[in-house]
C-alpha cells in the first residue's frame, strides 16, 4: 500500500470513529425525549461562521480564474482553489470546534470534528495536485465530497441551517459568477 492509500485508509478509520462517537454522548435529549440540540446562542454563532465560510469560499472561487494563464486544470484547481481553501477551512474549524463545549450536542460535535479529516484530506489533495497525480487527486476529491456530505447531514441534525452547505459546490459554482 502506498503512502497516499495508507493515509486515505487512516482517514476512513478516523471518519468511522467520529461517526460512532457522534451517535452518543452530549445532552442527547430533553426531558420530553426530544433532542435538545445546541443552545440558540451557539446555533447563532455557528451559523454566522458558516455564512463567513460561504462568503470567503465564493471569493476564492471568483478569484481563481483572475489573471488565468493556460495551465493544466489540475494545477489551476490545486493552486487557486485547494491551497487557499485550506487556510479558510482551518479558520472555520477552529471557530466551530471552540463552540463544542457550549453546544454540548453530539451532532454538533460530529459536525465540528469532521473539519479535521476534511482539512487533512484537502492538504493531501494539495500534495497530489502538486505532484501531478491525477488519480490520487480525483480520489481525494471524492473523499472530500463524502466527508462534506457527512458534515452537511450532521449540521442539519444539529439545526445549523446555514452550515447545511456543500463547500466544494460553492467553490465550483462561484467560478462562473
Amino acid at each position: 500500500m502506498n503512502r497516499s492509500a495508507a493515509r486515505i485508509a487512516l482517514l476512513a478509520g478516523v471518519l468511522s470513529a467520529i461517526a460512532i462517537a457522534g451517535c452518543g454522548g452530549g445532552n442527547g435529549a430533553s426531558e420530553g425525549g426530544q433532542p435538545a440540540g445546541p443552545p440558540p446562542a451557539v446555533i447563532a454563532k455557528a451559523n454566522s461562521n458558516c455564512r463567513y465560510l460561504r462568503r470567503e469560499a465564493k471569493e476564492i472561487g471568483r478569484g481563481a480564474l483572475a489573471g488565468y494563464t493556460p495551465a493544466s486544470a489540475l494545477q489551476t484547481t490545486t493552486e487557486r482553489l485547494v491551497k487557499p481553501s485550506i487556510a479558510l477551512l482551518e479558520r472555520v474549524a477552529k471557530r466551530q470546534q471552540a463552540l463544542k463545549p457550549e453546544a454540548d450536542d453530539s451532532w454538533f460535535g460530529l459536525y465540528a470534528d469532521l473539519f479535521d479529516p476534511i482539512v487533512v484530506t484537502a492538504q493531501e489533495r494539495l500534495r497530489a495536485g502538486r505532484e501531478n497525480d491525477y488519480g490520487q487527486a480525483r480520489d481525494l476529491e471524492e473523499l472530500l465530497t463524502s466527508l462534506g456530505l457527512e458534515q452537511k447531514a450532521a449540521a442539519r441534525q444539529a439545526s445549523l441551517r446555514d452550515c447545511n452547505v456543500d463547500f466544494q459546490h460553492i467553490l465550483l459554482s462561484s467560478l462562473s459568477e
